[in-house]
């Protein structure tokens, strides 16, 4: 049965799987870290009007509940999401997500060992049934060339700690929304919030990197559609995700994360570009193991 977290989950790999070829437009004219700093700071600004609009006062009153949500934002969002948009740079987004998709497994393992909390039997098999499904849809083919040693090593060891930080960055916001009632916004907030001050502070201090290129976006064309990913990928997919790890398991949460690829397959179908026999089958595969893990 699907609730209310397993929704918001399915959601939030939606908007994500659409956001992500935006940004992969704009991995070559930003770095990772100033492409986080820049969403980060949009979004931030967005998430804090509408708290004012909606007069939302449901912040955390105890210190741990901060120091959890900081500490997943410096993790899931400073470190993964830099990490993520490094991997897309160099060996793209079909490699990446086949490394992503380790997440659930991560997440489910962190689970256990910070906050105690065991996953069934059907559950599991779910997660690897899903996993195996969006590895097969998503796995390069031949047609894709292999880039050069050097990028391949850095672009696996990226995504890597992509799947580490952010699966460790959901079970931490789990851990504050379990200390006490939390607004799933505001939850979303302190977690940006920290994540991109953390990132504009390493920007700051690089001297290849460009604090003010970051933030005020000059010489970067098409900038609407940067406004659009993070409006819908960062704005909306975070508050979604924090919204689906308030109401159910953070293993379960990034397992339907997961399928965003299937997604972005969904959308190239729709654009009419090639969808291969083992994207179809991988898909198949894995929405029964959605299925398994709704079950379990």
């Amino acid at each position: 049965m699907i609730g209310i977290g397993e929704g918001a989950a399915i959601s939030a790999a939606f908007v994500w799987a659409f956001s992500t070829l935006l940004y992969k437009r704009f991995s070559h004219h930003l770095s990772p870290f100033e492409l986080n700093v820049s969403k980060g700071v949009i979004a931030s600004a967005l998430m804090a009007l509408c708290l004012f609009v909606a007069q939302d006062t449901l912040y955390p009153a105890h210190s741990s509940s901060w120091a959890w949500l900081i500490a997943s934002g410096v993790l899931g969002i400073a470190i993964g999401d830099s990490a993520y948009f490094a991997a897309l740079r160099n060996i793209g987004p079909a490699r990446t997500l086949v490394v992503e998709s380790l997440a659930p497994a991560i997440a489910g393992i962190l689970n256990i060992l910070v906050l105690g909390v065991y996953l069934g039997p059907v559950a599991w098999l779910g997660i690897a049934v899903t996993t195996f499904g969006v590895i097969l849809a998503i796995k390069p083919n031949k047609a894709q060339p292999l880039p050069d040693k050097t990028h391949y090593l850095l672009g696996v060891t990226f995504a890597l700690t992509a799947a580490t930080c952010q699966a460790a960055g959901m079970v931490l916001s789990k851990g504050a929304l379990n200390n006490e009632e939390i607004s799933s916004l505001w939850a979303a907030l302190i977690r940006l919030a920290s994540g991109t001050l953390f990132v504009a502070c390493l920007v700051a201090c690089l001297k290849s990197h460009s604090l003010n290129k970051a933030l005020t976006l000059r010489q970067i064309s098409g900038k609407r559609w940067l406004f659009i990913a993070v409006f819908f990928g960062t704005f909306i997919g975070l508050w979604l995700q924090l919204i689906s790890v308030n109401n159910t398991d953070p293993a379960i949460a990034q397992t339907i994360f997961a399928t965003a690829p299937l997604m972005v397959m969904t959308l190239s179908l729709i654009r009419k570009e090639a969808v291969t026999k083992a994207m179809l089958c991988g898909g198949a595969i894995a929405l029964f193991g959605v299925f398994l893990l709704l079950q379990g």
